[in-house]
């Protein structure tokens, strides 16, 4: 009988090591798997921080400079916003549909916003951060050429690039949750395009009357209040379903604290730069029906 005891709690004592045992390959694998993911999504941005590299330094001014005659006559400074510019404009024709597409038709995302893994959401924001970092690189390394637009409006640029790269490394390709609130975000980029546009047509000298002119201000104030204004109600809603919930209590505290003090801000900043685009759209409307008149 007591030789059976031992062999039972022999038996139970094999079994819960074997236990234990599977139990730290299984932690193992999971870890080898995420440090995987994060070396991915790592190594995706370093390759779109190229690509943009590429096209900023090779790309458009060979194109511009064989199809533009104004490209040609600008100087050296506006070149590089030129170019800046048409990086920017190729960056927001890629991620602005994109993000619109995955924030209406991935599941992952909408089930789970917090923590929800989808690879076609994180790639893209590694691609924004590829490009986010490219154009921090050309506002530091071309500073010079930067002057032109005032120390307080230059340091605004920079604060903006290091807080978008510092939410979306720290928030999603490294932690991998909140994508959701991240690909929502990246749907205003839909808007950047006229931005763009706009100087554009201002250095090729377009009248503020013009055509092109009024057609590309009113598509800015129309995306620009669908894309950053109207957005802002949803994407709090979302915001207040999951606060306090068990998911938003696994976020670490300094995730916390990025995710809603960036988004903040950044709604402040597109409130107050809507106001100033209303009134622009005011005034080229304003002009184009005096030429009109005339």
């Amino acid at each position: 009988m007591t030789n059976k005891c031992i062999l039972c709690d022999v038996a139970r004592t094999s079994i819960r090591l074997f236990t234990i045992r599977c139990s730290l390959v299984e932690v193992s694998l999971l870890s080898t798997m995420e440090a995987l993911r994060i070396v991915e999504y790592y190594t995706a941005a370093v390759v779109w921080c190229v690509v943009y590299g590429i096209v900023f330094k090779y790309i458009s001014p060979w194109l511009s400079f064989r199809l533009s005659k104004t490209y040609r006559q600008l100087t050296l400074g506006q070149r590089i916003d030129w170019d800046s510019r048409i990086t920017s404009t190729l960056n927001s024709l890629i991620t602005g549909p994109i993000s619109v597409y995955l924030i209406l038709s991935d599941n992952e995302l909408g089930d789970n916003p917090i923590w929800g893994h989808s690879r076609p959401a994180l790639h893209l924001l590694a691609m924004m951060v590829g490009y986010t970092l490219t154009d921090l690189l050309i506002l530091l390394y071309y500073y010079s050429y930067w002057k032109h637009m005032g120390a307080l409006e230059y340091a605004g640029y920079i604060a903006h690039h290091v807080g978008v790269l510092v939410a979306y490394i720290m928030c999603c390709l490294t932690f991998g949750n909140l994508a959701y609130f991240a690909v929502f975000r990246l749907t205003c980029e839909n808007s950047t395009l006229f931005v763009n546009t706009k100087w554009l047509l201002d250095t090729k000298g377009f009248s503020k009357s013009s055509k092109p002119y009024v057609v590309n201000g009113l598509a800015l104030a129309l995306s620009w209040f669908v894309f950053r204004i109207a957005a802002i109600p949803p994407y709090w809603y979302v915001v207040y379903t999951v606060y306090g919930t068990a998911q938003y209590n696994r976020l670490l505290v300094l995730n916390k604290y990025i995710w809603i003090v960036t988004c903040l801000v950044l709604d402040v900043l597109n409130i107050k730069w809507f106001s100033r685009i209303v009134r622009g759209a005011k005034r080229i409307l304003q002009k184009s029906k005096q030429a009109h008149s005339e």
